[in-house]
């Protein structure tokens, strides 16, 4: 189940925010390689990396290294162009904590506690690991997905010879 990544109390608990570490935070926005592959090297070693790809998720931080998630991948999980406007890619987003395939992801509409302009907000959640974000962008590719192999189904079944 999806819980909100509002609380930032997990940032402290970083490990690319312990002050041994502080010589590695520009690796995070890097266009270096090598940098940004030890950085997200970082990210697989951090207690908090689940808080911090979903804070990333929610907050379309589209630049940089969040929670092991580099910028493409962050922006084909959500379904975003490098300028952050809603895209329809070749690749389904899989899931970006475990890699599930896209099958493995299903979306619901959650209740906004605060209300406000937006009483509801999409959630993807993956049946594999159990990692949950919200995204209106991200639920709209998974829902195509589903929609575009509910569709192949049909046309197979059209095409199958009766005996």
């Amino acid at each position: 189940m999806w819980k909100p990544a509002e609380n930032l109390n997990w940032q402290s608990e970083a490990t690319c925010a312990k002050p041994s570490n502080r010589y590695a935070l520009d690796w995070f926005f890097s266009k270096d390689f090598k940098e940004k592959y030890a950085a997200k090297n970082m990210c697989f070693t951090c207690p908090v990396r689940s808080e911090c790809l979903q804070w990333a998720l929610e907050h379309r931080q589209i630049w940089g290294i969040w929670g092991g998630k580099d910028e493409v991948d962050i922006r084909r999980t959500l379904s975003v162009s490098y300028n952050g406007e809603e895209t329809r890619r070749r690749r389904f987003p899989n899931c970006p904590y475990c890699t599930a395939r896209p099958s493995k992801l299903e979306t619901s509409i959650e209740e906004l506690p605060n209300g406000g302009r937006w009483t509801t907000a999409k959630v993807v959640t993956c049946t594999e690991c159990g990692f949950a974000w919200r995204s209106r962008t991200s639920a709209n590719a998974v829902e195509a997905y589903k929609q575009e192999k509910s569709e192949i189904k049909k046309t197979k079944k059209k095409k199958k010879p009766s005996n």
